[in-house]
C-alpha cells in the first residue's frame, strides 16, 4: 500500500500545485497522511483529516513532520479546496451530501472516485454522468476546465501507467465563492 501511494505522491503533488488558487487545502480521508509533509514543504497550507486513530499513528510513524496538520476532527472549514482520493466510493449518498454541506463555503472539491466493482467497501459506484448529476443536485457544477487540466497532467506525468486515475478525477465547483 505504501509503495503504491509513494509512487503516486509526487504525481498528486504536481496535480494540486497545478491549480494556483489552491493554497489552503484539506485532504479529506487522508489515511496515513502521505501528502501532508510533502505539500507543506511545497509551501501550501495543507491539512489532512481522517477519523481513524490507527491512520494517524501511521502518519506519526512514517511521516509526522507536521502533526498539527493531521486532524481527527474538523473545526475550521476555510479552505480553497477539499481533496478526497479513493474515499467517496466508500460512502453512502447521504454521507456525501453531509460532507458537501460541511464544506459549503469551499469553492472546489477535487476527487478521485474509484469505480472498480468487487472491492470490499466500494458501496457507491456511479458513472461519470451519475456523479456529475449527483453533485449538481447538491449545488456543485462539474468544472470541465480544471478536470481536463488535471486529467491531462496526470497522463503526462504517468504516460505508461495502467490505472484509471485520470478517468476517475473530477473537480466540482460551488459557484459564487
Amino acid at each position: 500500500w505504501f509503495e503504491n501511494w509513494a509512487e503516486l505522491q509526487t504525481v498528486l503533488a504536481e496535480l494540486v500545485l497545478a491549480v494556483p488558487e489552491w493554497r489552503r487545502v484539506l485532504d479529506f480521508g487522508c489515511g496515513p497522511g502521505i501528502m501532508i509533509d510533502l505539500m507543506n514543504e511545497h509551501g501550501l497550507d495543507y491539512t489532512g483529516f481522517d477519523p481513524s486513530l490507527e491512520a494517524r499513528a501511521l502518519y506519526s510513524k512514517h511521516y509526522g513532520k507536521y502533526p498539527n496538520k493531521y486532524l481527527n476532527v474538523i473545526h475550521d472549514k476555510k479552505f480553497d479546496a477539499v481533496l478526497s482520493f479513493d474515499v467517496l466510493e466508500h460512502m453512502s449518498d447521504e454521507e456525501i451530501v453531509d460532507l458537501n454541506a460541511l464544506f459549503s463555503d469551499v469553492r472546489d472539491l477535487f476527487v478521485n472516485i474509484s469505480r472498480a466493482p468487487g472491492i470490499p467497501g466500494h458501496i457507491n459506484l456511479k458513472s461519470d454522468e451519475e456523479w456529475i448529476a449527483f453533485f449538481a443536485e447538491n449545488g456543485r457544477s462539474f468544472d470541465k476546465v480544471k478536470t481536463a487540466l488535471l486529467r491531462e497532467k496526470y497522463v503526462t506525468l504517468r504516460p505508461t501507467c495502467c490505472d484509471a486515475w485520470n478517468e476517475n478525477m473530477f473537480v466540482f465547483t460551488r459557484e459564487g465563492l
